[in-house]
């Protein structure tokens, strides 16, 4: 699960408009998946909230999605402790728990898995240039559904004992 603020929630899509067009913002970008519905992870106000996943928690490799006006020599990353790092090259250094208004995450929820999408700001939020599109550097990546051990347990005895009836009935 993503560990979050407490008072983190995921809410309707957020269009995030940007500088570089007035459609360009990673709303924009990630608004291909046609009805399906996709949400924004923040604070209940819309404002960005720190989150990060469990190094356990069964997600695939994030993978580069899209980007608009990222710094070609930006660096993404992934901390020990689940957090999304971003170093844009330009000495702007951020990560999705300590500093997230850099980050925007979004997910679409199917049977079985979750894709997210993870937008990426370059400009540091502090500096008044910044455009708040997050749209600079995306990922995207998938979290897959896993039974929990009691569930597999009990289908294994299940399985045991439909063995142990039929081995009787036989008998």
């Amino acid at each position: 699960m993503v560990d979050q603020s407490e008072s983190a929630q995921l809410t309707p899509f957020w269009s995030g408009l940007s500088w570089d067009c007035t459609v360009c913002g990673v709303g924009y970008l990630i608004n291909a998946f046609g009805n399906e519905e996709i949400e924004y992870l923040n604070d209940g106000f819309g404002q960005a909230t720190g989150f990060r996943f469990a190094p356990d928690d069964n997600i695939t490799t994030p993978t580069f999605f899209a980007g608009i006006t990222m710094w070609t020599n930006g660096t993404f990353g992934r901390r020990a402790d689940g957090a999304f790092t971003y170093d844009s090259g330009t000495g702007h250094v951020s990560n999705s728990w300590d500093n997230p208004a850099q980050y925007a995450l979004f997910r679409i929820v199917r049977e079985g898995s979750t894709q997210y999408f993870l937008g990426i700001e370059d400009i540091l939020v502090s500096y008044t240039l910044n455009d708040h599109d997050h749209n600079d550097y995306i990922v995207t990546f998938e979290q897959h559904s896993v039974p929990e051990p009691s569930s597999l347990m009990l289908m294994g005895l299940a399985v045991a004992g439909f063995a142990a009836r039929r081995r009787l009935q036989r008998a």
